[in-house]
């Protein structure tokens, strides 16, 4: 009997996965891409349509026989609030947006501030929580390092340490995700090139120091204590003399760091983000490294633009991993 509950969990699941693919199904579409049988799939539509998870929206156009019902996943069934932490000069900004499972904005919240703290931080979520009680689910951008929830190195200073996972847990009860702003960038990218199983981010702000996510057969590599991408603090150059060359010479800086993930990583394409330098080119550069084994260099001029479609990635892959219910 567990067995065959087992399975019949794993059914919905499979299903469930489908409609967080945001696509509109048939029946017979779910059969071919899942191999389960109609009127098992006829059972498991019934429950999520009860359980407004999702919604049929009338029969597709005839190809000569009867016409197949179509269902889509419910927008509102979840909201999801993502929150941007930004470090800019001497100002932290904290950015909140609402938004449905097809990606919709339907609220938006900043707070600027010269402190950069937690209180701040619960002070934009409760903001986005009063406007809409149907936030289930808070992902979060940080510029810096977090492991099961807790904060280690951070531009926003006042964070470090603070175990962030747990307050947020305790004090709205729903479930979070938190992740480097850079790391989230890079699945952002991975987004844009699908096929691109390798592949590296790279942002440069003009305060402080560079960061770096990476993709691998398109999968975050976080390293085994979320370390990895952490480019400045490779042996070359002193935090000194990255602030001197930062003011002087950005270009050479980035430049330095892209050979040596060129080299660690060997990456299909690197996304750059550049707060110093309009653009960047390694056909210039006098390298030792053969060129067919230099990346494809996509400039991006917006961070938060991947930062969001980062987020909204992560969110929805969270979601659909969630157990289906009896």
């Amino acid at each position: 009997m567990a067995r065959i509950n087992e399975l019949k969990l794993s059914n919905i699941q499979e299903i469930r996965e489908c409609f967080y693919n945001v696509k509109v199904w048939t029946k017979n579409e779910l059969s071919e891409e899942t191999g389960q049988s109609l009127a098992g799939i006829t059972n498991i539509l019934h429950d999520l349509i009860e359980k407004k998870e999702i919604e049929y929206i009338g029969e597709a156009e005839s190809t000569g026989g009867r016409k197949s019902k179509q269902y889509i996943l419910n927008k509102d069934y979840y909201h999801i609030g993502m929150i941007i932490l930004k470090r800019d000069q001497n100002q932290y900004q904290f950015i909140g947006r609402t938004i449905d499972l097809m990606g919709t904005t339907i609220h938006e919240e900043k707070l600027v501030s010269k402190i950069g703290n937690l209180e701040e931080l619960n002070d934009i979520v409760d903001q986005m929580m009063a406007k809409d009680r149907s936030l289930s689910l808070l992902v979060l951008s940080i510029p810096g390092i977090c492991q099961d929830g807790k904060i280690d190195i951070c531009d926003f200073e006042q964070l470090n340490g603070c175990h962030l996972g747990e307050t947020l847990k305790q004090r709205y009860g729903v479930d979070y995700v938190i992740e480097n702003d850079v790391n989230i960038a890079c699945i952002g990218l991975s987004y844009m090139y699908p096929k691109s199983p390798h592949l590296a981010f790279i942002y440069q702000p003009s305060a402080v120091y560079v960061g770096c996510g990476m993709m691998i057969d398109h999968k975050l590599y976080n390293g085994f204590s979320h370390f990895a991408g952490e480019l400045r603090y490779l042996p070359f150059y002193t935090h000194s003399q990255q602030d001197q060359l930062l003011k002087e010479n950005p270009q050479l800086l980035l430049t330095k760091q892209i050979l040596t993930l060129c080299c660690v990583f060997n990456p299909e394409i690197i996304g750059v983000c550049s707060d110093a330098v309009e653009s960047v080119s390694l056909l210039d550069i006098d390298s030792e490294i053969p060129k067919h084994h230099y990346p494809q260099i996509v400039q991006i001029k917006e961070m938060n633009e991947m930062v969001w479609k980062g987020l909204y990635s992560i969110a929805i892959r969270n979601l659909k991993e969630k157990k289906g219910e009896e």
